[in-house]
């Protein structure tokens, strides 16, 4: 196996603070590279790097890459850059994300997770199930896994697990052995144009794994249920709830408010070496959740892992940051951050909270991106109004131009179409007042959203934790 390239000089990460930036700074620092970056928002992937060890510019200047030998960039940099403008200028080697993460791959065997929902959660139960196997794993994840408190690892075995990003098409960058396709659904259509565009790319994603590769799909979905029927040239491992078809069969689940318990029924594919039926106990909580874990678990048989440690990782998981996450609770009232921001997504938190919830769900929603608001407008309004209390902000716009109108109209049909109160703020220091009628040890609060919610989420119990 080749090794990885030690003199690459001075690499800098333009928003070297985003979710997926800041894994593959802090991945390739932990390697010994000389790492620095710049990002105009202190978070904390920000605040973690810094306390590791790497440089960070607060703002965007031409004059932070004077020495920049690589500079890393993501999708969500624009081309006025100043950065980028300086290192076009300059001839200095320009690298995306996902193909910097692929030149790191190439000196593991790489499993990548994709898909529309579930790959952050897919890929942290896979990472943890190879650390309890010893296989000492290198991971790199689109949030943060609560056991690593990051979203990186760094390991010496030969596996790396990534989370791909499908939004822009550079997880077609990536060289992997085995891939996961959890779903394919509505989503990056401002990239893509049309769906049969997306659909096409999980296509080609699928096609070039080696011949001794394999892709693992998921039947529950439609779209990828058509995917698995026209992968012909490699091997397919299927996965679903109470499909007879598929290798992993989900034959029950049963939920408490703690755990998820579920019997897997496996296919002769793998039965050389286990049980027909295999029961799990998962420590997170939905159908969706266990859907995940089989996926991992799909993997984790196929690369030889056995069913005891499979099952003792499953137990230990401790889960991720930002899905149905209990930060505090305000006034006897459990307060939860979840990164929910599709419409599927809001849908599986709301039912794990209706499992649990002896009141009122009392959901503060921030939508996110205007193109995404309006394509699932319909579907948006369907899942948000069954909540008790729905207190709805501006869009976080994700630097997209504004769509005129699409706020009132948003708040105005999800008012006039909810079950429950509908409330609209225009900042967060409005929760408050809103939220303290409903303080109540029988209520649960949901923070939900993919922009600075999260920071909204975490103020709120600071200035109001008792």
């Amino acid at each position: 196996m080749k090794k990885e390239p030690k003199k690459l000089g001075r690499i800098h990460f333009v928003g070297i603070g985003g979710i997926g930036m800041s894994g593959i700074a802090e991945l390739m620092h932990k390697s010994g590279y000389f790492v620095q970056g710049s990002d105009i928002n202190i978070n904390s992937n920000v605040r973690r790097l810094k306390s590791k060890g790497v440089k960070i510019f607060y703002k965007h200047n031409n004059k932070n890459i004077s020495n920049a030998t690589v500079v890393v960039f993501s999708s969500a940099i624009k081309k006025n850059n100043p950065e980028i403008v300086e290192a076009l200028k300059r001839r200095i080697p320009l690298v995306s994300r996902a193909e910097m993460l692929g030149e790191l791959m190439k000196f593991k065997r790489g499993i990548a997770i994709a898909g529309s929902h579930g790959k952050t959660t897919t890929t942290s139960i896979l990472g943890g199930i190879l650390e309890e196997a010893s296989l000492d794993p290198t991971i790199v994840n689109g949030g943060i896994i609560n056991s690593l408190h990051s979203n990186s690892r760094m390991g010496k075995g030969e596996w790396m697990v990534v989370e791909a990003d499908e939004s822009d098409g550079s997880f077609l960058y990536l060289p992997n052995e085995i891939n996961i396709i959890t779903n394919i659904d509505f989503e990056h259509l401002d990239y893509y144009n049309k769906f049969e565009n997306l659909y096409d790319s999980f296509k080609k994603f699928s096609s070039q794994i080696p011949f001794y590769g394999s892709t693992i799909i998921c039947l529950e979905d439609k779209n990828t249920k058509k995917l698995s029927t026209e992968i012909n040239r490699r091997e397919v491992i299927t996965y679903g709830i109470k499909k007879k078809e598929s290798d992993l069969n989900i034959k029950s689940i049963l939920l408490n408010k703690k755990q998820s318990i579920f019997e897997i029924s496996l296919s002769k594919k793998f039965q050389s070496k286990n049980k027909k039926r295999i029961t799990f106990n998962l420590n997170l909580l939905g159908n969706h959740n266990v859907l995940n874990a089989t996926a991992a678990i799909a993997a984790s048989l196929k690369i030889g892992i056995k069913i005891s440690i499979i099952k003792k990782a499953l137990l230990n998981f401790k889960g991720v940051n930002r899905r149905f996450t209990h930060i505090a609770n305000v006034y006897n009232t459990p307060v939860y951050d979840d990164y929910a921001h599709h419409p599927k997504e809001i849908e599986a938190t709301l039912n794990i909270a209706k499992n649990i919830c002896k009141g009122k769900i009392i959901v503060i929603f921030q939508p996110h991106r205007f193109t995404r608001t309006k394509i699932l407008y319909g579907d948006f309004v369907k899942v948000l109004k069954s909540a008790d209390v729905l207190i709805l902000s501006n869009i976080f716009s994700a630097g997209e131009s504004v769509i005129k109108g699409l706020n009132d109209k948003f708040y105005r049909d999800l008012r006039n179409n909810s079950k429950g109160i509908v409330y609209r703020i225009k900042s967060e220091n409005e929760i408050y007042n809103i939220t303290k009628s409903f303080f109540n040890e029988k209520n649960i609060i949901i923070f939900m959203g993919a922009g600075s919610i999260t920071n909204w989420a975490n103020n709120f119990v600071k200035k109001n934790r008792k």
